[in-house]
């Protein structure tokens, strides 16, 4: 049986000060010049093609051997940004920081190395399990990282325009529904869909999955895209994040240099329908909020 209320039913894909943005040349969202040759319907990613990727492990406590994973996304020398349900174990409980492990300059999993630790975790207030709204989280790690060619930071919007059809997103979570999560980093083109046909794709996945739905949608409280998330998947393929990808970039990228415009959260699916949306935090409301936790991350304009 379905409930009259759906909110509850979001599938996660596992939780100021004046404002200061960067001016003038961005040092940041520099990937690999290589030619490129699961996240779902995705491919291999290239070596240092995106240097800003991080893989997170939150372990049940220190020194255990079980463990949930996340991506993120690194934005200074010292801050990493993922999804806020990645460091919650529920709505009040926050995953224990000693236990928490971050990788960055990785493209294998099968070949991690230096393992960073993390000091503070920064996440709003009115972050929201039930419908992961406000689904944004900073990690300050204990030292900050040497930059390379393998570890860099990518740049945060500047702009409230939303000029691109067409993002990445990256990561090592599941190939596809029911399948292993990736060894490799992935990556896939998704497509933007603005919020009014994203709430026009929520309400035809409830009404194709439930008949009482369809035979009456005013009796349902259908929820709608909520205005901290966007919406994107490939309307052709159904490429889109799959279960392990949370917390992981959505990428805008112009000339050359990556943007993080969203972070990936969650979707009413486990992912490849190419009818059903994923959600991803839109980065660029929450500026304040990265202001609050560093004064290093770069804000440019596209």
């Amino acid at each position: 049986m379905i409930s009259n209320n759906l909110n509850d039913i979001f599938f996660i894909l596992i939780t100021f000060p004046v404002l200061v943005l960067a001016k003038g040349k961005c040092d940041c969202g520099l990937g690999s010049e290589s030619v490129s040759t699961k996240i779902f319907g995705g491919t291999v990613a290239y070596n240092d093609e995106y240097p800003w990727m991080a893989h997170l492990r939150f372990f049940d406590k220190k020194g255990g051997t079980r463990y949930g994973m996340c991506g993120g996304f690194l934005i200074t020398s010292k801050h990493v940004m993922t999804a806020a349900h990645c460091i919650m174990e529920s709505q009040t409980k926050v995953r224990s920081i000693e236990a928490t492990e971050v990788y960055l300059g990785v493209n294998d999993l099968s070949k991690l190395t230096t393992v960073h630790r993390v000091d503070k975790f920064y996440y709003p207030s009115n972050y929201k399990q039930y419908d992961l709204s406000n689904d944004i989280a900073i990690l300050e790690l204990s030292q900050p990282v040497n930059f390379t060619k393998k570890i860099r930071p990518i740049c945060l919007p500047r702009s409230d325009d939303e000029p691109y059809k067409r993002l990445i997103v990256a990561g090592f979570g599941r190939l596809g529904p029911n399948k292993d999560t990736s060894e490799l980093l992935m990556h896939v083109n998704v497509e933007y869909i603005p919020n009014p046909q994203c709430n026009e794709m929520v309400k035809d996945y409830f009404m194709r999955n439930n008949p009482d739905i369809k035979k009456d949608p005013d009796r349902y409280d259908i929820p709608k895209v909520h205005e901290t998330h966007m919406c994107c998947v490939d309307k052709s393929t159904g490429g889109d994040a799959c279960r392990g990808d949370s917390g992981g970039a959505l990428m805008y990228k112009k000339d050359g240099r990556y943007y993080a415009v969203g972070i990936v959260s969650g979707a009413f699916d486990e992912c490849g329908d190419p009818r059903t949306p994923g959600f991803y935090t839109t980065v660029r409301k929450f500026r304040e909020m990265v202001n609050k936790a560093t004064k290093d991350a770069q804000f440019c304009d596209y």
